[in-house]
């Protein structure tokens, strides 16, 4: 009679291995698209028209006047818009008194940076 030889485990075969690596890469990208998902319901547009209200004073129409920015900031990470106001430019063409202030993509809610 034949000694019985010990069963190899799924981690010693080459496509067990492989069936592995695949299950952890797509349980890693499942986790990366859930986690990082940002929901965005406050529009540039949006976020250009608080900052205004919060500032005091309308840009002028010049596009150097309004300047915005996607930023994430935080652990866990959160969207925000930077938003940067001027009420006019200068003879040089400068932004002149202006405001910067972060508008969250989320809430709405106004900080200054």
């Amino acid at each position: 009679m034949r000694p019985l030889r010990p069963r190899r485990g799924l981690r010693d075969h080459s496509l067990g291995r492989l069936a592995l690596l695949v299950l952890v890469l797509v349980a890693a990208l499942l986790v990366a698209r859930t986690c990082g998902s940002q929901n965005r319901n406050v529009s540039k547009d949006e976020a250009i028209a608080l900052a205004s209200q919060e500032a005091g004073f309308e840009p002028c129409a010049q596009p150097r006047c309004v300047q915005i920015r996607f930023l994430q900031r935080g652990i866990p990470i959160r969207g925000y818009w930077l938003v940067g106001l001027a009420p006019a430019l200068d003879e040089n063409g400068d932004p002149v008194r202006s405001v910067s202030l972060l508008v969250d993509v989320q809430t709405g809610a106004i900080a200054r940076p």
